[in-house]
């Protein structure tokens, strides 16, 4: 006879099988703001330190049923940018002009530079050459449904300007205008009153994205 309260040993087995057979969830790209747009002036995105800095915010959303974020990227055109080792990221809910909401999580964490893969097979070589893509991996936050904002910037002491997009193969849409944070981190602008006009228009949303086991 067994105690009451203690399991059969061999419902455990069965138990620890059923989860054994359950798949993990693969991580995708569950929002990205879409493809670096030629002809609109990207804004300057980089991180020295807590008191130096230029950070561009894009909101997004998580859908019902959360999601875990694995990873968090940007695309920049790096000149005269050392080779970006880290950078520096936020998520924050609750952004408006002249508000920077709360902070999620955030973190300074090992990046990875490789070129950015929507302009590499789309632009001459000397154009390809400049743009790249910063992924921050090995992460590990619990989003619940709502909209966040994101900012990831590379490390260093250059010239990094984020990707400006029109949405071109975008995971998800473009929500509200992105907004602009600078040096001591007090004021939010939004990224149309910080944006030079080009070719093409001015920037309101910029390449940046979330990595996500769904």
């Amino acid at each position: 006879m067994r105690r009451a309260g203690f399991p059969v040993p061999g419902l455990l087995l069965a138990v620890f099988a059923l989860a054994a057979q359950q798949p993990e969830a693969t991580p995708v790209v569950g929002w990205y703001n879409g493809e670096w747009q030629s002809g609109i002036p990207g804004l300057a995105n980089w991180y020295l330190g807590p008191n130096r800095f230029a950070r561009v915010y894009d909101e997004f959303e998580v859908p019902a049923g959360g999601w875990t974020v694995v990873g968090v990227f940007s695309d920049n055109g790096l000149y005269g940018f050392p080779p970006v080792t880290h950078a520096a990221w936020e998520i924050r809910r609750g952004m408006r002009p002249r508000h920077g909401g709360k902070i999620v999580a955030k973190g300074v964490s090992p990046a990875t530079q490789r070129p950015d893969p929507s302009v590499t097979p789309r632009y001459p070589a000397d154009e390809a050459a400049k743009h790249f893509r910063i992924q921050v991996g090995g992460l590990r936050v619990t989003l619940p449904p709502g909209r966040y904002w994101l900012s990831v910037a590379p490390v260093g002491n250059g010239q990094s300007y984020i990707s400006a997009t029109r949405g071109t193969n975008a995971v998800g849409a473009p929500l509200s205008t992105a907004l602009v944070g600078k040096s001591g981190g007090k004021s939010f602008s939004p990224a149309g009153q910080q944006s030079s006009k080009g070719e093409a228009g001015t920037g309101r949303h910029f390449a940046q994205g979330v990595i996500a086991a769904k």
